[in-house]
């Protein structure tokens, strides 16, 4: 299970990273990007080909590592909220107080590390275990940086999910809340397994109890975590899953109609702006193919056969655009093999128009049927 999650912290990662690259600006986007590679990075530390390289380095950076990549995540997670949910003018200053706060707990336990014996280093939960007095100072400052992050999220998500109006969110939050509180329980038992390891024996029974609840609270706590903050990002997909086809099957539609405007009129193809648009996201694709077939109506313009008076002028089905589009395609074609095509020029007859509502999709909609007719 653990091997899973890694993997999918890693490959969540990757994809807020490549995000990122797009919008280097958002704050919310940088914490999140942080907070998985730094929860990715700790879940990797010990897996055994990497710690035993990352010990053939300097013995113990596996476990620092490790301990100051969960107070990252946990940090990242309670900045996150904290950039969402309280005021612009105290944001800063609370933020402010975080950072000093972690930081200096972090600061101290990585000083602690670096100062223990290397048998200390290797493995300071062990030496914690045994009341040995530097990895019980270790474990202490990493397990308090832990609980000030971990009880700051909390609150922060307690008091962000009565404000949210969408449910898939409330509930997700609701999940994410039970996570961080079996969290938050989890690491207050591992401060008082550290803290009575200095008074009693490593098989007393109270000792023993307070390390098996540990273990059933952390059990608890990490699915949590995992599926408070992904339900309402799986939920909203599946909320979008029928306009992601419906605007799927609209892209496909439309090729035929698109195909012709891009051999009547090759520059019609729209510059690819970095950061603008995500190029493989079909919403995008379906908008821009749209864009190019309006632009290339409008470039048909002269082309467009002139009806003769006591004619009906008005072009009232989808047939009728289709047929007049035809023809002035037709036009078009003769026009660049004799090289007479008109430069400039008034226009001859009213480009097709569809969605009357002045909506895009309605615009599509049409857009597709005229395709659809050819």
């Amino acid at each position: 299970m653990l091997l899973a999650f890694t993997v999918l912290l890693w490959a969540a990662t990757a994809v807020k990273a490549v995000q990122l690259l797009r919008a280097p600006d958002d704050r919310l986007l940088r914490t999140v990007a942080g907070g998985l590679a730094a929860a990715a990075i700790a879940f990797t530390v010990g897996r055994r080909p990497v710690e035993a390289w990352l010990d053939g380095l300097v013995l113990g950076l596996p476990s620092l590592i490790r301990n100051l990549g969960m107070i990252a995540a946990f940090y990242s997670l309670l900045a996150f909220f904290t950039y969402s949910a309280a005021k612009s003018a105290y944001v800063s200053k609370e933020m402010r107080v975080h950072r000093t706060v972690v930081g200096g707990l972090a600061a101290l336990a990585t000083i602690v590390w670096a100062v223990s014996p290397a048998e200390i280093r290797a493995d300071p939960r062990t030496a914690a275990s045994a009341g040995l007095l530097p990895g019980t100072a270790f474990q202490l400052l990493a397990v308090l940086a832990l609980i000030y992050a971990i009880a700051g999220g909390l609150r922060r998500v307690l008091r962000y999910v009565n404000s949210s109006h969408r449910r898939h969110l409330r509930v997700g939050l609701r999940i994410l809340a039970a996570g961080l509180a079996a969290a938050f329980l989890a690491n207050m038992l591992s401060a008082c397994v550290t803290l009575l390891s200095l008074a009693l024996p490593r098989d007393h029974p109270v000792v023993a109890a307070a390390r098996a609840t540990y273990l059933i609270v952390i059990m608890v706590a990490i699915p949590g975590l995992a599926i408070g903050l992904a339900y309402p990002i799986v939920a909203g997909m599946a909320r979008a899953a029928p306009t992601w086809w419906k605007h799927w099957r609209e892209y496909h539609a439309l090729r035929p109609l698109w195909r012709q405007m891009r051999r009547a009129f090759p520059t019609i193809m729209l510059r690819r702006t970095f950061g603008a648009v995500r190029p493989w996201s079909i919403h995008a694709r379906r908008y821009r193919r749209a864009c190019e077939i309006r632009d290339a109506l409008v470039m048909l313009s002269p082309y467009y056969p002139v009806h003769r008076p006591g004619k009906n002028a008005s072009l009232t089905t989808v047939t009728d655009f289709a047929e007049q589009v035809r023809e002035a395609l037709r036009a078009r074609t003769e026009a660049r093999e004799d090289g007479s095509e008109p430069i400039g020029g008034p226009v001859q007859a009213p480009v097709p128009q569809g969605g009357l509502s002045g909506r895009m999709d309605d615009d599509i909609r049409w857009l597709v049927e005229l395709s659809r007719a050819l």
